[in-house]
Protein backbone atom coordinates (compact mmCIF):
# COMPACT_ATOMS: atom_id res chain seq x y z
CA UNK A 1 0.00 0.00 0.00
CA UNK A 2 1.58 3.21 -1.18
CA UNK A 3 1.30 7.35 -0.49
CA UNK A 4 0.92 6.88 3.44
CA UNK A 5 -2.78 6.79 2.58
CA UNK A 6 -5.03 5.22 5.15
CA UNK A 7 -6.80 1.95 4.05
CA UNK A 8 -10.36 0.57 5.60
CA UNK A 9 -12.52 -2.22 5.00
CA UNK A 10 -15.01 -0.94 2.01
CA UNK A 11 -18.19 -1.93 3.55
CA UNK A 12 -17.46 -0.37 6.86
CA UNK A 13 -17.78 3.11 4.70
CA UNK A 14 -20.66 2.44 2.77
CA UNK A 15 -23.99 0.40 2.48
CA UNK A 16 -22.79 -2.73 -0.46
CA UNK A 17 -26.06 -4.52 -1.16
CA UNK A 18 -27.14 -6.79 -4.09
CA UNK A 19 -29.95 -6.66 -6.93
CA UNK A 20 -33.22 -8.60 -7.00
CA UNK A 21 -35.59 -9.29 -9.58
CA UNK A 22 -38.96 -10.15 -9.34
CA UNK A 23 -39.95 -12.99 -11.39
CA UNK A 24 -41.42 -13.45 -14.02
CA UNK A 25 -39.44 -10.42 -15.03
CA UNK A 26 -42.07 -10.43 -17.90
CA UNK A 27 -45.07 -9.59 -15.48
CA UNK A 28 -43.35 -6.63 -13.72
CA UNK A 29 -42.26 -4.26 -17.20
CA UNK A 30 -44.26 -1.88 -18.49
CA UNK A 31 -44.47 0.69 -21.27
CA UNK A 32 -45.80 3.17 -19.03
CA UNK A 33 -44.29 6.58 -18.48
CA UNK A 34 -44.28 6.20 -14.57
CA UNK A 35 -42.67 2.70 -14.79
CA UNK A 36 -39.38 2.45 -12.38
CA UNK A 37 -36.12 2.24 -14.54
CA UNK A 38 -34.84 -1.42 -15.07
CA UNK A 39 -30.91 -1.07 -15.42
CA UNK A 40 -29.54 -3.70 -17.36
CA UNK A 41 -26.04 -4.73 -18.03
CA UNK A 42 -27.22 -3.85 -21.61
CA UNK A 43 -28.07 -0.78 -21.02
CA UNK A 44 -24.74 0.91 -20.77
CA UNK A 45 -22.62 1.96 -23.66
CA UNK A 46 -19.04 0.96 -24.22
CA UNK A 47 -16.48 2.20 -22.27
CA UNK A 48 -18.86 4.17 -20.61
CA UNK A 49 -18.72 5.57 -16.72
CA UNK A 50 -22.40 6.21 -16.55
CA UNK A 51 -26.13 4.75 -16.81
CA UNK A 52 -28.03 7.76 -17.91
CA UNK A 53 -31.41 5.64 -19.68
CA UNK A 54 -32.82 2.43 -19.50
CA UNK A 55 -34.45 0.65 -22.45
CA UNK A 56 -37.24 -1.32 -20.46
CA UNK A 57 -39.11 0.07 -17.01
CA UNK A 58 -41.46 -2.30 -14.52
CA UNK A 59 -44.64 -1.66 -12.29
CA UNK A 60 -43.89 -0.16 -9.31
CA UNK A 61 -45.41 -3.53 -7.46
CA UNK A 62 -42.18 -4.74 -8.10
CA UNK A 63 -40.22 -2.56 -5.67
CA UNK A 64 -41.00 -5.10 -2.78
CA UNK A 65 -38.89 -7.72 -4.79
CA UNK A 66 -36.17 -5.73 -5.99
CA UNK A 67 -33.70 -3.20 -5.45
CA UNK A 68 -34.15 0.66 -5.97
CA UNK A 69 -31.12 3.02 -6.77
CA UNK A 70 -30.58 6.35 -7.61
CA UNK A 71 -28.76 9.05 -8.69
CA UNK A 72 -24.99 9.48 -7.40
CA UNK A 73 -25.09 5.33 -6.27
CA UNK A 74 -22.86 3.15 -7.65
CA UNK A 75 -23.40 -0.11 -9.11
CA UNK A 76 -20.18 -2.56 -9.75
CA UNK A 77 -21.52 -6.04 -11.75
CA UNK A 78 -20.89 -9.12 -10.19
CA UNK A 79 -21.53 -11.72 -12.54
CA UNK A 80 -19.99 -13.08 -15.84
CA UNK A 81 -17.91 -9.77 -16.54
CA UNK A 82 -17.62 -8.96 -13.04
CA UNK A 83 -16.14 -5.72 -11.30
CA UNK A 84 -16.83 -3.24 -13.61
CA UNK A 85 -17.86 -0.15 -12.13
CA UNK A 86 -20.84 2.68 -13.27
CA UNK A 87 -21.97 5.64 -11.78
CA UNK A 88 -25.85 6.16 -11.54
CA UNK A 89 -27.49 9.42 -13.59
CA UNK A 90 -30.61 8.26 -13.06
CA UNK A 91 -32.85 6.19 -10.36
CA UNK A 92 -34.23 3.20 -11.04
CA UNK A 93 -34.04 -0.62 -10.03
CA UNK A 94 -31.35 -3.06 -10.17
CA UNK A 95 -31.63 -6.78 -10.73
CA UNK A 96 -29.27 -9.58 -8.83
CA UNK A 97 -26.23 -9.46 -11.06
CA UNK A 98 -26.04 -5.97 -9.99
CA UNK A 99 -24.42 -5.00 -6.90
CA UNK A 100 -25.39 -1.08 -5.21
CA UNK A 101 -22.91 0.57 -3.58
CA UNK A 102 -24.32 3.82 -1.63
CA UNK A 103 -23.51 6.68 0.79
CA UNK A 104 -20.09 7.15 -0.88
CA UNK A 105 -20.00 10.80 -0.81
CA UNK A 106 -19.01 11.20 2.75
CA UNK A 107 -15.22 9.51 1.97
CA UNK A 108 -14.62 9.69 -1.47
CA UNK A 109 -14.88 11.97 -4.76
CA UNK A 110 -17.24 10.08 -6.86
CA UNK A 111 -14.76 10.30 -9.70
CA UNK A 112 -11.83 9.09 -7.59
CA UNK A 113 -13.94 5.86 -6.04
CA UNK A 114 -15.26 5.09 -9.96
CA UNK A 115 -10.89 5.08 -11.20
CA UNK A 116 -10.08 2.48 -8.15
CA UNK A 117 -12.76 0.38 -8.88
CA UNK A 118 -11.92 0.51 -12.44
CA UNK A 119 -8.00 -0.07 -11.92
CA UNK A 120 -6.06 -3.26 -12.87
CA UNK A 121 -5.50 -3.82 -9.62
CA UNK A 122 -8.76 -3.78 -7.88
CA UNK A 123 -9.90 -6.51 -10.80
CA UNK A 124 -7.13 -8.21 -10.24
CA UNK A 125 -7.82 -8.40 -6.24
CA UNK A 126 -11.74 -9.42 -7.08
CA UNK A 127 -10.70 -12.07 -10.05
CA UNK A 128 -8.68 -13.74 -6.93
CA UNK A 129 -11.41 -13.63 -4.76
CA UNK A 130 -13.81 -15.03 -6.85
CA UNK A 131 -11.48 -17.61 -7.88
CA UNK A 132 -11.27 -19.22 -4.06
CA UNK A 133 -15.39 -19.28 -4.05
CA UNK A 134 -17.24 -21.96 -6.11
CA UNK A 135 -19.27 -19.79 -8.53
CA UNK A 136 -18.14 -17.09 -10.39
CA UNK A 137 -20.02 -14.43 -8.77
CA UNK A 138 -18.58 -11.02 -6.91
CA UNK A 139 -20.85 -11.11 -4.01
CA UNK A 140 -21.45 -8.01 -1.67
CA UNK A 141 -19.12 -9.97 1.11
CA UNK A 142 -16.16 -9.61 -0.93
CA UNK A 143 -16.64 -6.64 -1.76
CA UNK A 144 -17.44 -5.15 1.84
CA UNK A 145 -14.17 -6.91 2.76
CA UNK A 146 -11.72 -5.41 0.33
CA UNK A 147 -9.31 -2.79 1.62
CA UNK A 148 -9.74 0.83 0.17
CA UNK A 149 -7.90 3.91 0.44
CA UNK A 150 -9.11 7.36 1.53
CA UNK A 151 -6.77 9.69 0.80
CA UNK A 152 -7.43 13.52 1.54
CA UNK A 153 -10.03 15.11 -0.52
CA UNK A 154 -7.30 17.59 -2.29
CA UNK A 155 -5.30 14.17 -3.16
CA UNK A 156 -8.31 12.26 -4.54
CA UNK A 157 -9.10 16.29 -6.18
CA UNK A 158 -5.56 16.16 -7.99
CA UNK A 159 -5.77 12.15 -9.18
CA UNK A 160 -9.39 12.81 -10.73
CA UNK A 161 -8.48 15.90 -12.62
CA UNK A 162 -5.18 14.41 -13.90
CA UNK A 163 -7.14 10.73 -14.66
CA UNK A 164 -9.53 13.30 -16.31
CA UNK A 165 -7.26 15.11 -18.49
CA UNK A 166 -5.74 11.67 -19.81
CA UNK A 167 -9.53 10.45 -20.67
CA UNK A 168 -10.75 13.52 -22.27
CA UNK A 169 -7.82 13.49 -25.00
CA UNK A 170 -8.81 9.24 -25.60
CA UNK A 171 -12.63 10.64 -25.61
CA UNK A 172 -12.07 12.68 -28.67
CA UNK A 173 -9.27 10.91 -30.41
CA UNK A 174 -12.09 8.25 -30.75
CA UNK A 175 -14.63 11.25 -31.47
CA UNK A 176 -12.29 11.63 -34.64
CA UNK A 177 -11.99 8.04 -35.21
CA UNK A 178 -15.73 8.10 -35.38
CA UNK A 179 -15.56 10.98 -37.65
CA UNK A 180 -13.42 9.72 -39.98
CA UNK A 181 -15.16 6.92 -40.58
CA UNK A 182 -18.41 8.81 -41.55
CA UNK A 183 -15.89 10.75 -43.85
CA UNK A 184 -15.14 7.56 -45.78
CA UNK A 185 -18.77 6.76 -45.74
CA UNK A 186 -18.96 10.29 -47.23
CA UNK A 187 -16.48 9.84 -49.72
CA UNK A 188 -17.96 6.76 -51.11
CA UNK A 189 -21.63 8.49 -51.57
CA UNK A 190 -20.31 11.27 -53.06
CA UNK A 191 -18.37 9.59 -55.79
CA UNK A 192 -20.65 6.79 -56.48
CA UNK A 193 -24.22 7.40 -54.88
CA UNK A 194 -26.92 5.49 -53.38
CA UNK A 195 -26.13 1.79 -54.29
CA UNK A 196 -29.95 1.18 -54.09
CA UNK A 197 -31.09 3.61 -56.49
CA UNK A 198 -28.11 3.39 -58.43
CA UNK A 199 -28.48 7.51 -59.87
CA UNK A 200 -25.53 7.36 -61.91
CA UNK A 201 -26.46 4.12 -63.60
CA UNK A 202 -23.55 1.84 -62.90
CA UNK A 203 -23.39 -1.43 -64.62
CA UNK A 204 -24.43 -4.40 -62.28
CA UNK A 205 -22.94 -7.43 -62.07
CA UNK A 206 -23.21 -10.92 -59.98
CA UNK A 207 -20.91 -11.75 -57.47
CA UNK A 208 -19.87 -14.69 -59.42
CA UNK A 209 -19.70 -13.12 -62.29
CA UNK A 210 -16.86 -10.46 -60.85
CA UNK A 211 -14.61 -13.18 -58.80
CA UNK A 212 -11.17 -14.11 -60.23
CA UNK A 213 -11.97 -17.18 -61.77
CA UNK A 214 -10.27 -19.75 -59.76
CA UNK A 215 -12.30 -18.27 -56.96
CA UNK A 216 -15.02 -20.84 -56.55
CA UNK A 217 -17.08 -18.73 -53.53
CA UNK A 218 -16.56 -22.18 -51.24
CA UNK A 219 -17.26 -22.58 -47.32
CA UNK A 220 -14.30 -23.23 -45.32
CA UNK A 221 -13.58 -25.99 -43.23
CA UNK A 222 -16.71 -27.52 -41.74
CA UNK A 223 -15.50 -29.18 -38.45
CA UNK A 224 -11.84 -27.83 -37.55
CA UNK A 225 -11.84 -30.22 -34.40
CA UNK A 226 -9.70 -29.30 -31.45
CA UNK A 227 -7.22 -26.30 -30.70
CA UNK A 228 -3.55 -27.79 -32.75
CA UNK A 229 -0.61 -26.73 -31.58
CA UNK A 230 1.68 -25.93 -34.38
CA UNK A 231 -0.89 -26.43 -36.65
CA UNK A 232 -2.72 -24.03 -40.07
CA UNK A 233 -3.87 -21.05 -38.42
CA UNK A 234 -7.92 -21.00 -39.13
CA UNK A 235 -9.80 -17.79 -39.46
CA UNK A 236 -13.63 -17.98 -37.32
CA UNK A 237 -16.16 -15.15 -37.80
CA UNK A 238 -15.07 -14.40 -33.86
CA UNK A 239 -11.64 -13.68 -35.05
CA UNK A 240 -13.05 -10.19 -36.99
CA UNK A 241 -12.70 -7.20 -34.81
CA UNK A 242 -13.49 -3.87 -35.01
CA UNK A 243 -10.15 -3.30 -37.66
CA UNK A 244 -10.58 -3.43 -41.30
CA UNK A 245 -7.53 -6.27 -41.79
CA UNK A 246 -7.81 -9.88 -40.05
CA UNK A 247 -5.11 -10.33 -37.44
CA UNK A 248 -3.11 -13.44 -37.39
CA UNK A 249 -2.84 -12.75 -33.80
CA UNK A 250 -4.31 -15.19 -31.55
CA UNK A 251 -6.18 -17.42 -34.13
CA UNK A 252 -6.70 -20.80 -33.70
CA UNK A 253 -4.86 -23.37 -35.39
CA UNK A 254 -6.22 -27.11 -36.99
CA UNK A 255 -4.34 -30.24 -37.68
CA UNK A 256 -2.90 -29.77 -41.37
CA UNK A 257 -4.43 -32.55 -42.68
CA UNK A 258 -7.82 -31.13 -41.68
CA UNK A 259 -6.62 -27.54 -43.92
CA UNK A 260 -5.30 -29.54 -46.76
CA UNK A 261 -8.86 -31.38 -47.09
CA UNK A 262 -10.34 -27.57 -47.88
CA UNK A 263 -7.54 -26.52 -50.42
CA UNK A 264 -9.86 -23.93 -52.44
CA UNK A 265 -10.71 -21.98 -48.82
CA UNK A 266 -6.80 -21.75 -48.30
CA UNK A 267 -6.18 -18.26 -47.89
CA UNK A 268 -3.35 -15.93 -50.34
CA UNK A 269 -3.66 -13.14 -48.21
CA UNK A 270 -5.28 -10.63 -50.99
CA UNK A 271 -8.91 -11.63 -50.05
CA UNK A 272 -11.90 -10.04 -48.61
CA UNK A 273 -13.50 -12.23 -46.24
CA UNK A 274 -17.28 -12.63 -45.71
CA UNK A 275 -19.28 -13.96 -43.04
CA UNK A 276 -21.98 -16.52 -44.54
CA UNK A 277 -22.66 -17.71 -40.66
CA UNK A 278 -23.97 -15.94 -37.68
CA UNK A 279 -23.61 -12.02 -38.10
CA UNK A 280 -24.04 -12.43 -42.45
CA UNK A 281 -22.24 -10.30 -44.04
CA UNK A 282 -19.58 -8.73 -42.06
CA UNK A 283 -16.63 -8.37 -44.13
CA UNK A 284 -12.88 -7.64 -43.20
CA UNK A 285 -9.87 -7.76 -45.79
CA UNK A 286 -7.16 -10.32 -45.53
CA UNK A 287 -3.70 -9.25 -45.62
CA UNK A 288 -0.15 -11.38 -46.72
CA UNK A 289 0.14 -12.21 -42.69
CA UNK A 290 -2.66 -14.45 -43.58
CA UNK A 291 -1.16 -16.46 -46.35
CA UNK A 292 -1.46 -19.97 -45.94
CA UNK A 293 -4.20 -19.42 -43.29
CA UNK A 294 -7.62 -21.63 -43.49
CA UNK A 295 -11.30 -20.26 -42.45
CA UNK A 296 -14.18 -22.09 -41.15
CA UNK A 297 -17.48 -22.65 -42.72
CA UNK A 298 -18.46 -19.14 -41.27
CA UNK A 299 -16.46 -17.39 -44.09
CA UNK A 300 -16.18 -17.12 -47.23
CA UNK A 301 -13.01 -15.89 -48.99
CA UNK A 302 -13.57 -13.99 -52.61
CA UNK A 303 -10.35 -13.30 -54.73
CA UNK A 304 -10.99 -10.47 -57.75
CA UNK A 305 -9.02 -9.83 -60.62
CA UNK A 306 -7.18 -6.77 -61.14
CA UNK A 307 -9.48 -4.94 -62.85
CA UNK A 308 -11.55 -4.45 -59.84
CA UNK A 309 -10.19 -2.26 -56.75
CA UNK A 310 -10.35 -4.80 -53.32
CA UNK A 311 -11.06 -1.25 -51.73
CA UNK A 312 -13.92 -0.39 -53.66
CA UNK A 313 -15.39 -3.61 -52.68
CA UNK A 314 -14.68 -3.88 -49.49
CA UNK A 315 -16.53 -0.57 -48.79
CA UNK A 316 -19.16 -1.18 -51.40
CA UNK A 317 -20.02 -4.51 -49.35
CA UNK A 318 -20.95 -2.30 -46.19
CA UNK A 319 -23.57 -0.48 -48.39
CA UNK A 320 -27.26 -0.54 -48.45
CA UNK A 321 -27.89 -2.68 -51.80
CA UNK A 322 -25.07 -5.67 -50.42
CA UNK A 323 -26.23 -5.63 -46.73
CA UNK A 324 -30.41 -5.78 -47.80
CA UNK A 325 -29.54 -8.28 -50.11
CA UNK A 326 -27.89 -10.52 -47.73
CA UNK A 327 -29.95 -10.05 -45.26
CA UNK A 328 -33.33 -10.61 -46.82
CA UNK A 329 -31.26 -14.02 -48.30
CA UNK A 330 -30.18 -14.88 -44.52
CA UNK A 331 -32.07 -18.28 -43.17
CA UNK A 332 -32.42 -19.79 -39.67
CA UNK A 333 -33.43 -18.72 -36.53
CA UNK A 334 -31.16 -19.98 -33.93
CA UNK A 335 -28.15 -20.06 -36.71
CA UNK A 336 -28.45 -17.58 -39.45
CA UNK A 337 -26.69 -18.23 -42.62
CA UNK A 338 -26.66 -17.27 -46.56
CA UNK A 339 -26.77 -20.22 -49.07
CA UNK A 340 -24.26 -19.82 -51.60
CA UNK A 341 -26.31 -20.40 -54.60
CA UNK A 342 -27.78 -16.90 -53.14
CA UNK A 343 -24.73 -14.98 -51.91
CA UNK A 344 -23.12 -16.05 -55.60
CA UNK A 345 -26.48 -13.45 -56.83
CA UNK A 346 -25.56 -11.02 -54.30
CA UNK A 347 -25.24 -7.82 -56.55
CA UNK A 348 -21.88 -5.74 -57.72
CA UNK A 349 -22.27 -2.17 -59.10
CA UNK A 350 -18.90 -1.40 -61.04
CA UNK A 351 -17.68 2.16 -62.10
CA UNK A 352 -14.84 2.20 -63.89
CA UNK A 353 -11.61 1.24 -62.80
CA UNK A 354 -10.12 4.84 -62.73
CA UNK A 355 -12.96 6.22 -60.44
CA UNK A 356 -12.54 2.90 -58.26
CA UNK A 357 -8.41 3.64 -57.90
CA UNK A 358 -9.65 7.06 -57.21
CA UNK A 359 -11.79 6.42 -54.52
CA UNK A 360 -9.28 3.87 -53.25
CA UNK A 361 -6.31 6.67 -53.06
CA UNK A 362 -8.75 8.48 -50.60
CA UNK A 363 -9.89 5.89 -48.97
CA UNK A 364 -6.08 4.90 -47.95
CA UNK A 365 -5.13 8.64 -46.77
CA UNK A 366 -8.12 8.45 -44.65
CA UNK A 367 -7.07 4.90 -43.29
CA UNK A 368 -3.70 6.41 -42.78
CA UNK A 369 -4.99 9.59 -40.63
CA UNK A 370 -7.11 6.45 -38.72
CA UNK A 371 -3.94 4.67 -38.08
CA UNK A 372 -1.90 7.86 -36.73
CA UNK A 373 -5.30 8.43 -34.40
CA UNK A 374 -5.71 4.67 -32.82
CA UNK A 375 -1.66 4.74 -31.94
CA UNK A 376 -2.42 8.28 -30.05
CA UNK A 377 -5.20 6.31 -28.84
CA UNK A 378 -2.87 3.39 -27.62
CA UNK A 379 -0.53 5.29 -26.05
CA UNK A 380 -2.92 7.48 -23.96
CA UNK A 381 -4.64 4.24 -22.87
CA UNK A 382 -1.07 3.20 -21.50
CA UNK A 383 -0.35 6.51 -19.98
CA UNK A 384 -3.49 6.20 -17.95
CA UNK A 385 -2.77 2.59 -17.05
CA UNK A 386 0.64 3.54 -15.66
CA UNK A 387 -0.72 6.17 -13.75
CA UNK A 388 -3.67 4.51 -12.29
CA UNK A 389 -0.88 1.64 -11.49
CA UNK A 390 0.86 4.51 -9.74
CA UNK A 391 -2.10 5.43 -7.66
CA UNK A 392 -3.55 2.70 -6.65
CA UNK A 393 -1.01 -0.92 -7.10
Amino acid sequence: MNHNWEYYKFGTLCEIVRGGSPRPIQSYLTDSEDGLNWIKIGDVAVGSKYISSTKEKIIKEGLAKTRQVFKGDFLLSNSMSFGRPYILNIDGCIHDGWLAIKGVEKYFIPDFLYYFLSSHTTYALFEKLVRRGIVSNLNSDIVRGIDVPVPPMTVQEQIVAELDRINDLITKNRELLTHLDSLTQSVFYDTFGDTITNPKGWEVYSLEECVSPDCSISYGIVQPGEDYVNGVPVVRPVDFTHSRFVSVNNLKCINPEISDSYKRTILCGNEILICVRGTTGLVRLADMSLAGCNVTRGIVPLMFPVTISRTYLYEYLKQDRPQDFIKFYTRGTTLKQINLSDLRKLPLLLPPLALQEEFARKVEAIEAQKAKVETEIAELETLRDTRMDYWFA
